[in-house]
């Protein structure tokens, strides 16, 4: 279960003690990026886009870290796309993110900016790209009111709208989100302005429950019950499950929402002499269940 001292995912990530980040300024500890929205480019037009929608320290980034690591290990190629940006900062990033992948030691805050394009390939073809983009362009919990589907930033806006990729949104709630109930009502809000007013009859919708380790209640023997999880996050976040619900008098008879739910741990965090987390991966049923979502996003 979770270490008692509970940290946000979203501000750490694995790095190798090995590599001296002092050589390199664009990934020292505790450095941000302007982002240049005009200097964009995906080429591939043909591969589904897998969006990771969630706020700031939502767990983003490691989630794409450990299903990274999984993929690898049943044979997919997973690699940054260095042809999204072309400028140097971002080329560093690329670099970090495969260090990222290949070491299990020391965790530090903020060596990896939540900006890449990450390509999953399987015998040289491209089965999709997962775009990893800031918290805040999805929704700022110090902005609850900007809720409406206009207001994503440009890059975002192109790939959205105009893209012609099928979607595959990934909407990440947070169990135990600590926030005040008003915010967790702006993130259904926005939720819902995004299905409304800019999901496309050929996209897909993952639900993915984040932490869910945070939530001892619902284990049993080591095992963790699926459809209570289910019910927490539709407890937590009340109104969201009523967005996606299926309305179709037939299929809605053994599909009662059009999404695919996923109960999802990244891993396990143990506070170090020093200050310092050790980051342990979690089970693999956890990444294996959220790819296994995820393919039937992109089949069918």
């Amino acid at each position: 279960m979770a270490d008692e001292n509970r940290i946000d995912l979203g501000d750490i990530t694995v790095t190798d003690n090995s590599d001296n980040h002092e050589d390199n300024p664009d990934i020292n500890e505790g450095t941000t990026f302007a982002i240049d929205e005009d200097d964009i480019k995906i080429g591939d037009k043909r591969a589904p886009i897998i969006m990771l929608f969630g706020p700031p320290t939502s767990g983003k980034s490691m989630t794409l870290v450990r299903l990274a690591r999984y993929l690898r290990k049943q044979g997919y190629t997973v690699k940054a796309d260095p042809t999204f940006k072309s400028d140097n900062a971002y080329k560093a990033r690329c670099d970090q993110f495969h260090k990222n992948l290949n070491t299990t030691e020391a965790l530090q805050g903020n060596a990896l900016n939540e900006f890449l394009m990450v390509k999953v390939i399987n015998h040289g073809t491209t089965v999709c790209q997962i775009l990893e983009a800031p918290g805040e362009h999805y929704f700022n919990p110090k902005k609850p009111d900007e809720v409406s589907a206009r207001n994503f930033r440009p890059y975002l806006t192109e790939i959205i709208r105009n893209l012609p990729n099928r979607k595959i949104w990934v909407f990440i709630t947070e169990a135990e989100w600590n926030v005040h109930a008003s915010v967790k009502d702006s993130y259904v809000a926005r939720i819902r302005g995004c299905k409304h007013q800019l999901l496309k009859p050929t996209d897909r919708v993952v639900m993915l429950y984040n932490k869910v380790d945070q939530k001892e209640e619902l284990f049993e023997d080591g095992h963790l019950h699926v459809s209570s999880a289910e019910n927490a996050m539709k407890d937590e976040y009340e109104g969201l499950a009523a967005v996606f619900k299926n309305t179709n008098p037939v299929t809605s008879l053994w599909r009662r929402f059009n999404y695919r739910f996923v109960p999802f741990c990244t891993g396990y965090y143990t506070k170090q002499v020093g200050g310092k987390y050790k980051y342990n991966e979690s089970e693999e049923h956890y990444p294996r269940l959220l790819w296994a979502g995820l393919m039937e996003c992109i089949k069918g």
